[in-house]
C-alpha cells in the first residue's frame, strides 16, 4: 500500500519580477485597474504578482499565462519574464512512503449455520432486482418522451482550439460556465440552446467555431469580447 503526503510550495524566493512589472506599469502611468481591464486578470492576482506572492494564484499554468499577458501589455519580453520566474521558483514534489501491510489470515472453514441466511439474502436481492427492473422499464417510457421534447430544442455547438496559452471566460446567457487558462494545442467544446458570451485574452492564440462554422475574431487586439450566435 502506498501513502502519499500532500505537497506544498516552498517559501518563495526574493526576486525582482514583481518590482520590475510594478515599476514598468508606473512608468507607463497605468493603475492596477487599467492593467486588469486590458488583460482581464483579476486585480488581486496582479497585486500578488507585483508582491511576488505567486502561491496566491491557484495554478501554475494560470501564473504563466498571467505573466505572459501582463508583460506583453507593458511592452516587456514575456519569454524573459517567464524564464526568470521559472529559475527563481521551485516546487517540492510529493514524498512517497511505502508501507507494507501484512495480509490477514484467511479462514477456510465455513459455518454451515449461515447458509440459510445467505439463501434468504440472495432471494431478497433477486426480488429487489426484479422490482427495480420493472420500475426502470416504466421510467424508460417517460424518459423517451422527455428526450424527444429536448431534442426538438436546437442547441448551439461551440468549439475552441488553442495554439498558445489563452485566458477565456464563457457565459451561457447570463450564467458563467467556464473561466480559466486553456493550455496550447487544446480543444474544448460546449453546447447550449442559449447565447454564448466570450471574453478572450491573447486572441492570436485561439480559433473559435460555432456549429462547424469558423468565427471571425477581432484583429489587431490582444483582448476581445464576442457574443454567439
Amino acid at each position: 500500500m502506498v501513502l502519499t503526503t500532500p505537497y506544498f510550495l516552498l517559501p518563495e524566493f526574493t526576486m525582482d519580477i514583481g518590482s520590475k512589472l510594478r515599476e514598468k506599469r508606473q512608468d507607463l502611468g497605468l493603475s492596477v485597474e487599467d492593467v486588469s481591464a486590458r488583460t482581464l486578470i483579476n486585480t488581486k492576482y496582479l497585486n500578488a504578482i507585483e508582491d511576488n506572492k505567486f502561491s496566491e494564484i491557484p495554478a501554475e499554468v494560470m501564473t504563466l499565462g498571467f505573466l505572459r499577458n501582463y508583460s506583453t501589455v507593458l511592452g516587456l519580453n514575456p519569454d524573459e519574464i517567464i524564464s526568470e520566474y521559472k529559475k527563481s521558483n521551485f516546487i517540492q514534489f510529493p514524498k512517497i512512503t511505502t508501507v507494507r501491510i501484512k495480509n490477514a489470515p484467511v479462514k477456510k472453514n465455513i459455518n454451515i449455520k449461515i447458509i440459510p441466511v445467505l439463501i434468504t439474502v440472495i432471494g431478497v436481492l433477486l426480488i429487489f432486482g426484479l422490482i427495480k427492473m420493472i420500475s426502470n422499464i416504466i421510467k424508460s417510457d417517460k424518459i423517451s418522451e422527455t428526450t424527444s421534447i429536448q431534442q426538438s430544442i436546437k442547441k448551439n455547438h461551440l468549439e475552441i482550439q488553442t495554439t498558445d496559452s489563452v485566458w477565456i471566460r464563457i457565459k451561457e446567457g447570463e450564467n458563467p460556465i467556464f473561466e480559466g487558462i486553456i493550455p496550447p494545442n487544446a480543444i474544448k467544446t460546449f453546447e447550449s440552446a442559449e447565447q454564448f458570451s466570450l471574453r478572450i485574452g491573447n486572441l492570436s492564440g485561439i480559433t473559435v467555431s460555432l456549429n462547424g462554422t469558423p468565427v471571425e475574431l477581432p484583429k489587431g487586439k490582444l483582448v476581445g469580447e464576442i457574443k454567439l450566435p
